[in-house]
């Protein structure tokens, strides 16, 4: 969403999260601390990552290949690692208790990786974490409300087939402080849509496949006209924001 910089504040604050969002007008990608594509930025083997972060040197790990097992190993206990992300995770719920040992974990991006339910509450004692990427999960509407463990957790970008409806919007509204939120092919229909009303916080909304009506958009954009919306990656010609937010001064 774009909105001026005398209403919200500070347009800083915003990019920053626009920066962090994991899926938006752009390419669906975390960012790097440079602002670049987290997965464009190039850092040596894992290994090498993985030393640098024991060293100090740096603070986060892009893998485009599956983890090997010794890989997967090494970053057990890795707290000073801010953010992972696994091209080709295939993470399943075994790794997630892996993934619960990074204390320090702000930013995590799992593709190929069906966490189911169980993962997911493991995921969930990742308390840092702001920005969480799982596109292929295998979790249902429980998994989702577990994350309301994870006290600023602001981005969430998600897809999978055990997700639909009003339950999994349910979930989605436990997690108030959420600034952006993408959904890949989960049909949450009209009545999910309502319910996302209630995140007071929420700046950002993508929805791919939600069979949602044009009255229902015209209903939600009439109860929350500051959140800027994409749907099926693009705008909603009654969205009132358009592509102003890509007019930044």
């Amino acid at each position: 969403m774009r909105i001026a910089a005398e209403q919200f504040g500070v347009v800083g604050g915003w990019l920053a999260v626009v920066a962090a969002f994991v899926a938006g007008c752009g390419p669906s990608r975390m960012t790097g601390p440079s602002g670049s594509p987290a997965a464009m930025i190039s850092r040596g083997t894992v290994d090498d990552q993985i030393t640098a972060v024991r060293a100090g040197e740096a603070h986060a790990i892009v893998a485009a290949a599956p983890l090997t097992d010794a890989e997967w190993n090494s970053l057990r206990g890795l707290a000073s690692l801010r953010e992972l992300v696994l091209e080709q995770g295939r993470a399943d719920d075994g790794r997630a208790e892996i993934l619960a040992t990074l204390t320090g974990l702000e930013r995590l991006v799992l593709r190929e990786s069906p966490l189911t339910d169980s993962g997911f509450r493991r995921l969930a004692e990742c308390r840092a974490l702001r920005d969480l990427n799982v596109p292929q999960a295998a979790c249902t509407a429980a998994g989702v409300r577990a994350l309301a463990a994870i006290p600023h957790l602001r981005s969430l970008r998600l897809g999978g087939p055990q997700l639909a409806g009003v339950e999994v919007c349910e979930a989605i509204a436990s997690l108030p402080q959420l600034r952006s939120l993408h959904l890949i092919d989960v049909p949450i229909g009209d009545d999910g849509l309502t319910v996302l009303q209630r995140l007071p916080s929420l700046w950002n909304l993508y929805l791919d496949g939600a069979g949602v009506s044009d009255e229902a958009w015209e209903r939600y954009f009439q109860a929350c006209p500051r959140v800027h919306v994409h749907i099926d990656q693009a705008h909603h010609d009654r969205d009132p924001h358009g592509h102003l937010h890509e007019q930044a001064p």
